[in-house]
């Protein structure tokens, strides 16, 4: 199927995109830590090392692009008293003996070579969310050791529990946790909305390849302004 066929099947599939319910829809914001989207932490620091500059362009879009639109997103959530999640992908364990073998092997060497674990415990400063984005207290916080939050979370308890139906999935990576968290999500039943600029990827074909698999069968992806305005439409009708 050339490109150009697959872009007319996406435009199909948009026309089937599902109504926007406010009140049952969860603004689910993936990953966005100091260790993932800042300089400073062992993650930049270890790859850096090996390939300098390969993590230039997703921190940098970060900081201008996607944290600036999840923050709109967020805001509107709060206006209207509308649910929103983080996740938090950190170690349960102080020694990180409860993530996967691939990911115990990077910290290992990331102890040795710069002397921080890639993917800290929960605790630890890197873990955090980043200021820009700072949760508030009627905002829930999931805890996973795993990339994909339905793996190693209860989350999709929760969800129902609250009554959500639909989700707005914003953060990093777009093609590793957002995608997984999506994937899975629309198996389980959820409508997912994938927020385009309110994610981010080590590059833009990542990005763009990423958002193309999810939209051929997963999900709808739309921008932060057209989140916002399907969103805004629905509260004041």
């Amino acid at each position: 199927m050339s490109n150009q066929s697959i872009q007319k099947f996406i435009e199909n599939n948009k026309l089937k995109t599902p109504e926007i319910i406010p009140g049952k829809s969860a603004l689910l914001i993936i990953d966005m830590q100091e260790y993932q989207v800042r300089k400073k932490w062992a993650s930049y620091k270890l790859t850096n090392a090996g390939i300098p500059g390969v993590l230039d362009y997703f921190m940098e879009q970060s900081v201008s692009v996607v944290e600036p639109n999840i923050r709109k997103l967020i805001d509107f959530y709060r206006e209207n008293g509308l649910q929103i999640i983080y996740t938090m992908f950190s170690s349960l364990d102080i020694d990180g003996k409860d993530l996967n073998r691939g990911l115990r092997d990077v910290n290992k060497t990331a102890r040795q070579f710069v002397g921080d674990p890639i993917f800290p415990h929960k605790d630890h400063p890197g873990s955090k969310i980043v200021d820009s984005l700072k949760p508030d207290e009627h905002d829930l916080i999931v805890h996973k050791s795993t990339s994909n939050v339905f793996v190693s979370t209860k989350i999709e308890l929760i969800l129902k529990n609250m009554g959500i139906e639909q989700l707005f999935i914003t953060g990093v990576v777009t093609n590793g946790c957002v995608e997984g968290a999506a994937r899975t999500a629309a198996d389980l039943g959820f409508d997912v909305f994938l927020v385009d600029d309110a994610c981010g990827a080590w590059s833009p074909e990542i990005h763009k390849n990423s958002l193309q698999s999810i939209s051929l069968w997963y999900g709808f992806v739309m921008r932060t302004d057209e989140a916002l305005s399907g969103l805004r439409e629905k509260i004041s009708s």
